[in-house]
């Protein structure tokens, strides 16, 4: 056991090239400088109206929304980064941790990947459960081209929104007035959407396809081999308005994502200069993963009158998820001892591990809802009910064998070969969960002009599987001091309980506890926003305090983006800290910004004590969540280079401090050590070769277009090496078993990606 804690705790250091992250924090000053420099220096005559004698600054500000931001579209398609994914924002966002650039999965406040809820034109969406790594995930479901409205909070959000406990993402897709559309294309793929509409405007829809081939930036891993990834999707969105009191909509999406290796080898160092390790992997055999979603909804809106609205949607999903793989990887652990003189290796293991899996899962959910609102006076009053119904069929044929320096393990007692672990389970689970809420909000006028708006809400929900009834309370304030809208001070609390969908029920052994309860927080928010100008430049100030308190938990194991569950409400506990964001609009139009959080979360797992080696027991109490991390610095800055309109720049600069990797040691929750911690900045610059709405900018040759415009993106700039987990590798000495290594999987260096861009 000293052996792991001693072989793993050296596992947090990189024996790769170190860069220091002074020099990350000198470029990123000295660009900031620079940027608030030439803002000043820019002319403002554009955004003001001048008067003899006095100067009005009339100023673009994002509205105040309490605990619930706002999220600019425009800046959707700026922001460089690996996926090309619309979660690209949020990971710049405060309360926000993600920790592996070709993810689209992001962690709020502490909590799983699976407690952040996401809405597209009022339908939940469903996220594969079989996805392992971030390569394999291909496009996430939103489509950034087609996107006119995003709202996203990271806690106490209203009753109005479902049953998570972490965060609520709510996007509209627009409805255009007008033909139009974009093209894209790039190293890492290629994109096209369609704006069409009527002339009376009474029917109107965008479709967008995407199509990607991530080998480009696989092939930059250090598991090499014949990537074969392909990623495509189709989603439309259409409208039609009977009358100016009946309309329809519909929401139709597909999705087939498909993950192809045969990889031949990998060789990853690691360790500190003194006590270098290498470890070298030689493979047979391919895998063959495939993700397919279907989605259908419709939308019927009726306006009784101008203050009622009722809506009733019915939409359906499937899920057809496929992991297949067969895979001989022989394997090589050497210690490297350094010499003035020479260097020699010296084996610490080989061996070998078989790998096969024959898993099958295939997902349906239909959903029926209601939602009504009222408005009256000084406030409204909104209303909802859903039922849904899911069925999810799930096949598992899994097994491993590892053979480590000539000795298979494990053994048997009676010295018969045995399998590490071997899986056959046919699982078949149907539920139906029943929803309702009533919310109120109310606005408050005082003598003084200040105003107070209240949301209360209740929001009910039965999970027939478990026979469980759930009442959550939710309150929400928001205080504007005086006559301004300029700053504002907010709180909200209120209970989050998340009925267990089948991944929760289902645990390492694949075996499915249908009687498992929802797991249960209550959230206490309290922050304040503050517009104001420094400079001419306008800006905003976002602090946010929080608490969450949580109960019935069920543990879980994170391996990249691969979450296992115990299956078992057996655990307790808390996330608490403060998030800060300072936005500044140094260049007109191109919103910039700084995060900063502070976080601790912690749990406390039930009967994870144990007896120690000198026969004491011992109870670990609160423990790290996988997701506990103390502190994450987020920038994102846009503006001019050089101060030239033609040339535009997006700097994206992420930190996060180390996350906790726990070794795979049955009966041991507490042996953990922490990860390196999360460096990557990426830098894009544009080329605005015509932009229609700009004269100086407007081109004649292609004046059919609206906008053309090229791009060149530098990803991982300081080539940092990242780790996205580990592998755990049992080392053997004389037929037994004596240590866990782990090695680091790294995930992508430095690259370069070109797009080209056109709207018409």
């Amino acid at each position: 056991m000293n052996n792991c804690g001693a072989t793993a705790s050296r596992c947090g250091f990189q024996w790769s090239t170190i860069h220091s992250p002074l020099s990350i924090i000198l470029v990123v000053l000295f660009l900031l400088l620079s940027a608030f420099t030439s803002a000043q220096q820019r002319d403002t005559t554009v955004d003001r109206v001048e008067e003899i004698g006095t100067v009005t600054i009339v100023e673009k500000r994002q509205p105040l929304r309490g605990a619930i931001e706002l999220i600019d579209v425009k800046m959707l398609d700026k922001i460089s980064g690996a996926s090309a994914n619309f979660e690209n924002v949020l990971k710049v966002l405060p309360g926000v941790q993600s920790s592996n650039e070709l993810s689209s999965q992001y962690s709020v406040r502490g909590g799983s990947f699976d407690e952040n809820l996401v809405y597209v034109n009022g339908v939940e969406i469903f996220r594969p459960m079989l996805t392992r790594t971030g390569q394999q995930e291909g496009l996430s479901f939103i489509n950034l081209s087609l996107v006119s409205f995003i709202e996203f909070s990271t806690g106490g959000f209203a009753a109005e929104f479902g049953d998570k406990m972490s965060s609520v993402l709510n996007v509209d897709y627009r409805k255009p007035t007008q033909f139009g559309g974009t093209v894209e294309a790039s190293l890492l793929g290629a994109s096209a959407s369609l704006d069409f509409a009527s002339k009376t405007g009474a029917f109107s829809g965008v479709v967008g396809l995407r199509y990607k081939r991530a080998a480009y930036m696989l092939s930059t891993l250090e598991t090499k081999g014949e990537y074969n990834p392909t990623y495509s999707d189709i989603q439309a969105s259409f409208g039609y308005d009977f009358s100016s009191r009946f309309s329809v909509r519909f929401l139709g999406t597909y999705a087939f994502n498909r993950y192809e290796l045969a990889p031949t080898n990998r060789k990853t160092s690691f360790g500190t200069m003194n006590n270098a390790t290498d470890f070298t992997m030689y493979y047979e055999g391919s895998e063959l993963d495939s993700y397919r979603n279907a989605l259908a909804a419709l939308t019927a809106k009726h306006r009784a009158n101008e203050d009622l609205m009722l809506e009733l949607t019915a939409s359906v999903v499937g899920l057809a998820e496929k992991e297949t793989y067969d895979i001989l990887a022989e394997y090589f652990l050497s210690e490297t001892e350094p010499s003035s003189a020479s260097s020699a290796d010296d084996n610490l293991d080989v061996g070998d591990s078989r790998n096969h899996a024959r898993n099958y899962t295939n997902t349906a959910v239909y959903s029926l809802a209601h939602n009504g609102s009222w408005m009256h006076n000084g406030g409204m009053l909104k209303w909802g009910a859903k039922a849904d119904f899911y069925t999810v069929n799930d096949d598992v044929s899994q097994w491993q064998k590892i053979d480590s320096a000539g000795y298979v393990i494990p053994r048997k007692p009676d010295g018969s070969l045995a399998m590490s672990y071997a899986i056959y389970q046919e699982n078949k689970v149907r539920n139906s969960i029943y929803s309702v809420f009533l919310q109120e909000t109310y606005n408050l006028h005082f003598a003084n002009s200040s105003q107070l708006r209240l949301t209360a809400g209740l929001r009910g929900n039965y999970d027939v599987l478990s026979e469980e009834l759930l009442i959550s309370p939710r309150v929400q304030a928001v205080f504007y001091p005086r006559s301004s809208k300029n700053l504002q001070l907010y709180a909200a609390t209120g209970a989050y309980a998340q009925p267990a969908f089948f991944k929760e029920m289902k645990n390492a052994s694949a075996v499915v506890n249908k009687s498992v309860k929802a797991q249960k927080s209550w959230h206490v928010v309290a922050g304040t926003s503050a517009i104001f100008s420094f400079k001419n430049t306008p800006c905003k100030f976002t602090s946010e305090l929080y608490y969450k308190k949580m109960w019935d938990l069920i543990p879980y194991t994170q391996d990249n983006v691969n979450i296992v569950y115990t299956g078992l409400n057996m655990a307790s506990g808390y996330a608490v800290g403060a998030d800060f964001k300072l936005n500044a609009e140094l260049v007109k139009g191109a919103d910039s910004w700084v995060s900063l959080s502070l976080m601790q979360a912690r749990q406390d797992i039930e009967d994870d004590s144990y007896v120690s080696s000198n026969g004491q027991a011992v109870n670990p109490g609160y423990l790290p969540t996988p997701n506990d991390q103390l502190f994450n610095l987020s920038v994102l800055l846009q503006d001019q280079v050089l101060s030239y309109p033609r040339w535009r720049a997006c700097l994206v600069v992420n930190y996060g401090a180390p996350l906790p990797a726990f070794a795979p040691l049955a009966g041991r929750d507490d042996v953990y050590f922490r990860m390196p911690a999360y460096k990557r900045v990426d830098l894009g610059t544009t080329y605005v070769v015509h932009d229609k709405l700009q004269p100086e900018l407007c081109s004649k040759t292609l004046r059919f277009l609206q906008t053309c415009t090229v791009s060149v993106e530098l990803l991982n700039l300081f080539n940092m090496a990242n780790v996205s987990s580990y592998l755990w590798v049992n080392a053997v000495t004389s037929g037994a078993q004596n240590a866990l290594v782990a090695v680091p999987n790294y995930l992508t260096p430095f690259r370069v990606n070109v797009k080209l861009a056109v709207t018409f």
